[in-house]
């Protein structure tokens, strides 16, 4: 009976805190809600800075802002965040994101934007997200592979979060 009772308890738990799923539409990423288990508003700050640094450490400098009783926004840069090809030949993009992330009791709200895009030479790319996109919505002919590339970097990174605020309780 005990061991029972100790499944449907981690059972509970599990399903309660699942981690983010991001998904790429034309405009970018829509904002999640997480379930996580119940943290002090306090640590959960303190942890999610700790995470971006310790995250960017040794690939991009990292901006911590706009940090409040609840919220707090990261600003870094990601080296090959996605990659498309075009007629068999591969071509690797950095971007700049921001991560807005608001603390709720027993979740928080991840709102991930791309901002500015560069090449892999570090050049400014003038085109934004929604640009690679028809008006349907579509990835645009000669993108292949850029939205799959781009929505596997950003699970990545907030997963990354997601497993750190986890771990740190």
């Amino acid at each position: 009976m005990h061991k029972i009772t100790l499944l449907i308890l981690f059972i509970c738990t599990t399903i309660k805190a699942q981690p983010p799923l991001m998904e790429l539409h034309s405009n970018g990423f829509d904002p999640v809600e997480v379930s996580i288990p119940s943290i002090p508003v306090e640590l959960f700050i303190k942890a999610t800075d700790t995470w971006a640094y310790e995250y960017n450490r040794l690939k991009s400098p990292v901006d911590v802002t706009n940090v409040t009783a609840n919220t707090i926004t990261i600003s870094a840069y990601k080296k090959n965040a996605f990659y498309y090809r075009n007629r068999g030949e591969a071509f690797f993009y950095k971007i700049r994101y921001t991560m807005t992330i608001t603390f709720h009791v027993n979740s928080y709200t991840l709102d991930f934007k791309v901002g500015d895009i560069y090449t892999d030479g570090d050049v400014l790319v003038e085109y934004k997200l929604p640009d690679y996109f028809t008006s349907s919505g579509k990835l645009k002919d000669g993108y292949n592979m850029l939205d799959e590339s781009l929505q596997k970097t950003v699970n990545d990174i907030v997963n990354s979060h997601y497993n750190f605020i986890i771990k740190y309780q």
